[in-house]
């Protein structure tokens, strides 16, 4: 991802009609579709600001070291406009469900969260096969019904998660805190786990690893700040 140089003196956080925006050199943060970064909660426009403060004066940055600017802007400019869709797209996902494929001995944080899942009404097909599996018409209803009460900063965590995690279910348990963060980025590294045992240390799973750890922790303190209105 093409890289740009910090080109800002000063940053700080303005409000306006409610919202807050991070600001630089006292002009707010337009996202990619023009639209200007201002988000409800001030603690969050604070961190958002806080990442910009963070790039050494004159030094070359991506997109990549601005987490919650990222998600923000998925949140304001991709999920705001139009919810139902946002809802749809994590619900095709959660159709095909990567926690619904089982290798080796079961999980005991997976069983706690299809025990959870279960309690909403939501009971997963599953399946130690390459076949794909069919979930039923109360699955889907469930995960709808889910999903619907989900607003657009829980979409764009969700959206973030899902893709880090393979699995939509696994994410909403740790939206619901139904496991814990650490739970979840362990069952998620399952496979790289696996494949170091099988083959050794390897250098680039270790980065895959440490990357889903890091965007799964970020993503989730997104989350809490952006409910912090």
């Amino acid at each position: 991802m093409s890289s740009r140089k910090r080109f800002w003196q000063s940053v700080s956080v303005g409000e306006r009609d409610g919202l807050f925006s991070p600001e630089l050199d006292g002009r707010p943060i337009r996202l990619p579709q023009g639209t200007v970064l201002a988000v409800a909660s001030q603690s969050l426009a604070q961190a958002i600001a806080a990442e910009w403060e963070a790039i050494p004066k004159d030094a070359s940055f991506t997109p990549e070291q601005l987490s919650m600017t990222r998600v923000a802007g998925t949140m304001i400019e991709r999920i705001r406009p139009d919810l139902i869709e946002a809802r749809e797209a994590l619900l095709r996902l959660g159709l095909d469900d990567g926690l619904c494929y089982r290798k080796g001995p079961a999980d005991s944080t997976v069983e706690r969260v299809f025990a959870w899942l279960a309690t909403q009404g939501i009971r997963p097909e599953v399946t130690d096969g390459l076949m794909p599996v069919t979930q039923s018409g109360d699955y889907v209803t469930g995960l709808e019904r889910l999903l619907s009460r989900q607003g657009e900063a829980e979409l764009a965590a969700l959206g973030v998660l899902t893709q880090c995690f393979g699995s939509l279910l696994l994410s909403l348990a740790l939206l619901y805190d139904a496991i814990s963060l650490e739970e979840a980025v362990f069952v998620a590294n399952a496979d790289e786990r696996q494949q170091l045992l099988v083959w050794g240390q390897d250098d680039e799973l270790i980065r895959i690893m440490a990357i889903r750890e890091k965007d799964a922790a970020e993503t989730i303190q997104f989350l809490k700040l952006a409910q912090n209105t």
